[in-house]
């Protein structure tokens, strides 16, 4: 018998994570985006909540949002990468099966890191709103876009 061994295309599997591999003049665009985005989502949920010494608020905290964010991003990517090299599940990382998981569990990580350790001296109510927020609106939905749209 020939067993024909399976081939893996990973294509961008790990976006934007191996996207900045083969191109790292995308470390250029990726970091001040991610930056940015976290930074107006801050910005919007102050004044939404209402908080007060927004100026110290944000000094105080968008580097941990900034990092955590950026963590969960690349556990979540690490975990598509782990089914697709290591267990051959999938063909080219745009299979629901696998996006889907890995962007839930880069949510749920970025409210876990944001509600135990960034927000951790605030009050609860507010801990969980910005945590929330947070996990909703900066989740990586880059990884529900199907890579096979740039090669078909």
């Amino acid at each position: 018998m020939n067993k024909k061994k399976k081939d893996i295309k990973l294509y961008n599997a790990l976006f934007p994570f191996w996207m900045i591999l083969l191109f790292p003049q995308l470390w250029a665009i990726v970091i001040p985006g991610n930056f940015i985005i976290d930074s107006i989502v801050l910005i919007i949920s102050m004044l939404v909540l209402k908080m007060s010494d927004k100026k110290q608020f944000y000094k105080r905290h968008i580097f941990k949002i900034y990092g955590f964010g950026m963590l969960s991003d690349i556990i979540g990517s690490a975990y598509m990468y782990l089914l697709m090299w290591k267990f051959n599940v999938g063909s080219m990382g745009d299979e629901l099966y696998l996006t889907l998981p890995a962007l839930l569990i880069s949510a749920v990580l970025i409210f876990v890191f944001n509600y135990f350790i960034t927000f951790k001296k605030i009050e609860k109510a507010l801990r969980w709103k910005l945590s929330l927020i947070f996990a909703i609106v900066t989740a990586p939905y880059t990884f529900l876009v199907p890579s096979s749209w740039l090669y078909y």
